[in-house]
């Protein structure tokens, strides 16, 4: 005859081992797949290069050039210098789009030059300094007209 004891005994065991065996299975199971990416994440090239540079990069590189001559003298121009070097430093890595990068030499060399030098005078202006968006100034010219003269000889000379 069986006790209650040993039935209730036989219950815990039991219990206990669906309890092990449900943590056993959710412990081994493998780390999920990584996802692949999405069809979305290519880039689709709208403009050529010299659009870019006509739509965001001039405009943007003049607003951050124009800031030695009339510097800001409120927090929202100092925001309009933070945005425009913002939009120069993502131009440099529109530049470096497959279809619209021209080589992975000098080319990409002189476009991460373009994102660095405006990456300065983005923390310049953030920091309401006009001297460092000055030399980040200077420096975004010399790379831009480096890269003028290997990729559009006839411009830089003019």
């Amino acid at each position: 005859m069986i006790t209650r004891r040993v039935i209730s005994t036989r219950r815990w065991t039991m219990a206990l081992g669906m309890l092990v065996s449900a943590l056993a299975a959710g412990c081994s199971k493998p780390a999920p797949a990584r996802p692949a990416e999405p069809a979305s994440a290519t880039f689709k090239v709208v403009a050529p290069s010299r659009q870019i540079m006509l739509a965001v990069t001039i405009p943007a590189s003049d607003a951050v050039f124009n800031t030695a001559a009339e510097p800001p003298t409120t927090d929202e121009e100092w925001v309009t210098v933070e945005r425009a070097a913002l939009a120069l430093a993502e131009s440099g890595n529109l530049l470096l789009i497959p279809g619209r990068a021209v080589d992975d030499g000098e080319w990409a060399r002189f476009s991460h030059l373009l994102v660095d030098t405006a990456t300065r005078a983005y923390e310049a202006a953030q920091a309401k300094d006009i001297d460092g968006v000055s030399d980040a100034g200077n420096a975004i010219y010399e790379a831009c007209e480096d890269c003028h003269k290997k990729y559009m000889p006839q411009a830089a000379a003019q």
